[in-house]
């Protein structure tokens, strides 16, 4: 999951000298049909329609030399451009993230130490192995948004792990940006890679998980897995075709190996993140892709919906995304220039993605 700022900038006021300065940078680029000076800001009503993507981009590597940036937006169907001084990046603490990464471990450990016992593990085997296993779903999964950041050229922070109660011991993980994307390409890629990557670490260890499942008698306090994965139902197709599935004995069950566990969670983790509400990696793709506020805001209700659909089990969840809904979006600083064509084509990988994550009831 990834948090993003809004698009307020600390303004400047700008002299007549610099007015003129900028005016030529942008008229470098971009065709002027009208050049003001709004409350000491420098405005621009562009001609329309031009290129704008590739120009935009050339004007913010001048502007960034001057400590300067520009937001690019629609605004009553004419097309704006607005320069402003570039607000400071507020250093972040690494103290903070070691703490909680440290919290983490603990209680995911603590997690997979209680949560074993049946299987005949020795628990602190089991507590470290899901520790491990639980930490690296997340940690990849916004590693592939700190990497996406840092290529984009967006400050953003290392990872926040979250400690957490069992039976997961963990409410995930989350990056903060501290800078807008520059356009909506970069908002999908940030958006996206994410859950990308947490989704093959978690199809991995979903297959490992699987072949791991332990036979076991049934436990007098044996409760069952009533939510499972797209993919596992597929994965479980397959290798029972292949007969490598473990087979549960006569009046017995199979316990989840704390891999399988992790591979759950993670599959989880996907589908929530990709839901396209609000601040979620999803939002984030359905900002850059969808234009106007009234589909995003479909998109949320049905997001919403479909987590109550499915059960109480995702309760919090949903009226997280309804808090997290108050809040508008800032989209990037090029908010005219549309997504690439590949982009959009990915957007449909995404979508199967979501759906192979989503839990069915069985």
């Amino acid at each position: 999951m990834t948090d993003i700022p809004s698009d307020t900038a600390d303004s400047q006021t700008f002299q007549q000298a610099d007015f003129e300065e900028i005016t030529q940078l942008v008229a470098a680029e971009f065709r002027i049909e009208e050049s003001i000076m709004e409350q000491g800001t420098p405005m621009y009503y562009l001609v329309w329609p031009q290129e704008t993507k590739q120009a935009f981009l050339r004007l913010l590597t001048r502007l960034e030399e001057r400590k300067l940036i520009a937001f690019l937006r629609k605004v009553d169907n004419r097309v704006v451009l607005r320069v402003v001084s570039k607000p400071p990046v507020k250093p972040s603490n690494p103290r903070t993230n070691i703490i909680l990464l440290l919290a983490t471990i603990a209680t995911t450990f603590i997690t997979g130490y209680l949560s074993f016992t049946n299987t005949g593990m020795h628990p602190i085997v089991s507590g470290a192995i899901f520790s491990v296993a639980i930490l690296l779903v997340l940690g990849i999964h916004e590693m592939g948004h700190k990497i996406t950041a840092n290529k984009k050229k967006i400050d953003a922070t290392s990872p926040y792990f979250i400690p957490g109660p069992p039976p997961l011991g963990t409410l995930g993980a989350v990056i903060m940006q501290k800078s807008l994307p520059r356009n909506r390409d970069a908002l999908f890629d940030v958006g996206a890679n994410g859950p990308i990557a947490g989704f093959i670490v978690a199809l991995v260890f979903s297959a490992i998980g699987l072949l791991l499942l332990i036979p076991a008698p049934m436990p007098p306090d044996a409760g069952t897995l009533d939510l499972m994965p797209t993919s596992w139902i597929l994965l479980s197709r397959l290798f029972s075709s292949l007969n490598l599935l473990p087979q549960a004995p006569a009046d017995g069950v199979l316990l989840l190996h704390p891999i399988t566990w992790a591979g759950w969670a993670g599959m989880v983790v996907t589908m929530l993140n990709l839901l396209p509400a609000a601040m979620l990696d999803g939002g984030h793709v359905a900002r850059s892709t969808l234009a106007g506020d009234k589909p995003r805001m479909i998109l949320t209700f049905a997001s919403v919906a479909l987590l109550l659909l499915v059960g109480t089990e995702f309760m919090v969840m949903a009226f997280l995304i309804v808090f997290m809904s108050m809040f508008k979006h800032p989209g990037p600083l090029d908010d005219v220039s549309g997504l690439s064509r590949n982009r959009k084509l990915l957007t449909v990988a995404l979508i199967a993605v979501f759906i192979l994550a989503f839990p069915v009831r069985v």
